[in-house]
């Protein structure tokens, strides 16, 4: 399906619109330091031998347990084939276990083994550290109206991705 640009109401035309030029920074920035926050939490886990789709992976099984793999294959917005060799990894190291659906047997529920928790912690510790380090120069205020934005943004990239489906 082709989109016409006509068809974009005025309110959204962004060669008409002045604060396009500083909508488009902030969509960019969010996407930078989305990048670099990853990038300073990879280096933090690269000592205890996990890797960003490791620790990725293993936060949304500790998020959503029992959820099949490839239901957390879609929550992560990953192929299936791909979710799984994730999975294995994880499983290989001890830190998640498969079980099958009490309801179903051929489907495996995924969770997070006793040996993953301590991993886990480490992972919430040096979230905090870094979230620390990286909000130190703003006041309590500034993160309080930065977060009610971006909650704002989140639930309409979520309507907009719906609306794609």
């Amino acid at each position: 399906m082709t989109k016409n640009p006509s068809n974009v109401p005025a309110s959204r035309d962004t060669d008409n619109n002045p604060r396009h030029a500083d909508q488009g920074e902030l969509l960019y920035m969010m996407h930078e330091l989305s990048r670099l926050i990853s990038v300073y939490f990879d280096h933090a886990m690269q000592e205890y031998g996990i890797t960003r789709s490791q620790w990725w992976a293993l936060m949304h099984v500790a998020e959503h347990e029992g959820k099949s793999q490839s239901e957390l294959a879609r929550i992560m917005q990953m192929g299936r084939a791909s979710a799984g060799k994730l999975i294995e990894k994880l499983e290989e190291k001890g830190w998640i276990e498969r079980r099958a659906d009490p309801n179903d047997s051929r489907v495996l529920q995924l969770f997070l083994k006793p040996d993953g928790q301590p991993i886990l912690e480490t992972m919430r510790k040096e979230g905090k550290n870094q979230f620390r380090d990286l909000l130190s120069e703003i006041s309590q205020e500034e993160e309080q109206a930065l977060l009610k934005g971006l909650r704002k943004i989140k639930a309409s990239a979520e309507a907009a991705t719906q609306r794609q489906r």
